[in-house]
């Protein structure tokens, strides 16, 4: 077949997929290439550069819930530890189904200081929301499927992370030092400059801070918590892995029983009443990837090609690398684990920024004092600067827009293209008619 055809007859089931009615439309990314366009006069505006605090948040959440009422329903799934709100949005069109829509199932911030992440589920609904009304692959993809998001699972962390940098458990109340006290020795930003540093040498490691209890130690009794990413029960208290621990001291701390947190039960039972969740993700950072199962072991899932095929798609629109969880290290009691070995969803953690494996990076921010090493940005290891922030949110988009077109075209696209390229066929066979004939007339020149 001649080069020319084969793009044609590209172009052509390209434009059978999406449907679009020749809107302009990337396929590399799967989005409109003016991703700013939103419905005139019905819009709720957002700053997207800046960090949302749980209020700002749950404003937001609302506003859209209100403004798009045909197509956002807004709902508690649960509450953390300090009693906050774990909001589920959910969007679909009202349109009535014989049978459930299949669904795209999205998790983000398990992790207190991973604050992008937030803004990403965020950044997400709101494009939804917003460009339904006038961009036809949107609207194709809500009426035929339902995505639900939940931007802080870990909500109670926001606040967290404000006071520690550093945090990432939960609020779950734990004495660490067995002092009958809670929670009383968190690391200090002594010196008020806005962080707190870490430090270390060839012997000791410590943070910033004071004895607020006074008995002697700094920083012995962090707020919280539990490792809500490690808290699953799926391959959970796993001593063969590298990440996971029984020590409440520890940064993956395990947690007292699977389930224990009031926030994975949240989970549990959402996902446990919704037999129509496909795909899942889990928005992280501290790195960029997507992370597909096992992660606690390093031997491939019975799908693993299903598997690489969804990540490698994902990585052409994201521009992040894949692999396979566990061969970055293994962990016990991970999200994406117990999503697929138990439901059998194809679920994917995407790492979505951060400075891991970034050596010049650290070298640029650890220094030398006196034979010790200090670290001040931790913040910024996870999170990106604010004028940065817009890059992360829509590569994170793509993803979400292009399992979401998987997801609504996964059955009957034979019947979907058939029904719709009658008008398109025409016009393909008629260029490739002029082409040969231009073909032709050269050869016979020639």
């Amino acid at each position: 077949m001649v080069p020319h055809v084969k793009k044609i007859i590209t172009i052509f089931f390209i434009l059978l997929l999406f449907n679009t009615n020749f809107h302009i439309v990337s396929f590399r990314t799967l989005i409109p290439i003016n991703t700013n366009y939103v419905v005139p006069n019905k819009v709720v505006q957002v700053a997207w550069n800046k960090y949302h605090n749980y209020s700002e948040v749950t404003t937001i959440l609302k506003n859209l819930n209100e403004t798009y009422s045909e197509i956002v329903r807004l709902y508690s799934i649960g509450k953390t530890w300090e009693n906050r709100d774990i909001w589920c949005i959910e969007l679909s069109s009202r349109e009535e189904t014989s049978k459930p829509k299949p669904a795209l199932f999205i998790v983000s911030y398990h992790h207190a200081r991973e604050r992008i992440t937030i803004e990403v589920a965020l950044y997400i609904t709101w494009f939804l929301a917003t460009n339904y009304a006038t961009n036809d692959t949107i609207k194709e993809i809500l009426e035929k499927t339902v995505i639900y998001i939940i931007p802080a699972l870990n909500a109670d962390g926001i606040r967290a992370s404000e006071m520690n940098p550093w945090q990432r458990k939960n609020m779950h109340p734990i004495d660490e030092d067995g002092d009958g006290k809670f929670d009383e020795d968190p690391p200090n930003d002594v010196d008020k400059d806005g962080k707190i540093y870490c430090w270390w040498n060839a012997t000791y490691t410590g943070f910033e801070g004071i004895d607020d209890d006074g008995d002697g130690l700094i920083n012995e009794d962090w707020l919280g918590g539990v490792d809500l990413n490690r808290n699953y029960d799926f391959h959970w208290n796993d001593t063969n892995v590298e990440s996971g621990s029984s020590d409440p001291h520890s940064e993956v701390y395990i947690g007292p029983r699977p389930f224990s947190e009031p926030e994975t039960q949240a989970i549990k039972n959402f996902v446990e009443q919704h037999d129509n969740i496909k795909y899942a993700l889990s928005f992280h950072s501290g790195i960029v990837g997507i992370l597909y199962p096992w992660g606690y072991t390093q031997n491939p899932p019975p799908d693993e090609e299903e598997f690489i095929s969804l990540a490698k798609n994902m990585s052409e629109v994201s521009g992040y690398p894949y692999y396979q969880s566990g061969r970055l290290y293994t962990c016990s009691g991970e999200w994406g684990d117990w999503m697929y070995g138990v439901h059998r969803i194809f679920a994917f953690t995407v790492e979505v920024y951060g400075q891991g494996y970034n050596n010049t990076w650290w070298t640029e921010h650890v220094h030398l004092i006196n034979d010790k090493a200090y670290f001040y940005d931790v913040w910024e290891y996870f999170n990106p600067p604010e004028d940065e922030m817009k890059t992360v949110l829509e590569k994170n988009l793509r993803i979400t827009l292009f399992l979401a077109t998987k997801l609504t075209f996964s059955k009957n696209v034979l019947l979907h293209i058939i029904l719709i390229s009658v008008p398109i066929i025409s016009i393909v066979i008629a260029v490739i008619v002029i082409i040969k004939s231009r073909r032709l007339r050269l050869h016979q020149k020639l």
